[in-house]
């Protein structure tokens, strides 16, 4: 009877294993979906103007929403922090043949100090194993 009283504790989904997200967009990304929806208003506004037929004026006022959602799904959202940045890095590294920022021969460094200190001699017996 007394194992009846007890009251039994279950592991519940809290609200910090929750992540936030709209449309697919997780976190911070949010952010960068509501800026590419805001440029895109701005767009409608000035594609008007221009008199083009409508399914032109709607690729021109999707084109912010479509490259940012592609960044973020391609290069931001499940991946390590920095790969986006790493990523774009390395690529203009190997379009620009640069050697990673610095310059292809380095000259040897001629320091006053280190040049009377000549390498020391290694002692060898008459066997030929070094002591």
């Amino acid at each position: 009877m007394e194992e009846e009283a007890k009251v039994r504790y279950y592991e519940t989904n809290e609200g910090r294993e929750v992540s936030q997200g709209f449309a697919g967009f997780q976190g911070n990304n949010v952010l960068l979906l509501l800026g590419a929806v805001g440029l895109s208003l701005i767009l409608s506004q000035g594609v008007d103007n221009l008199n083009y037929p409508m399914w032109a004026n709607l690729l021109i006022m999707s084109l912010p929403v479509v490259v940012v959602s592609a960044y973020v799904f391609g290069l931001k959202q499940g991946k390590p922090v920095s790969y986006d940045i790493e990523l774009a890095e390395w690529l203009i590294i190997k379009l620009t043949r640069l050697n990673y920022f610095s310059p292809k021969q380095v000259e040897a460094m001629k320091l006053p100090w280190l040049e009377n200190i000549k390498a020391p001699t290694r002692k060898t017996s008459i066997d030929g194993k070094d002591h």
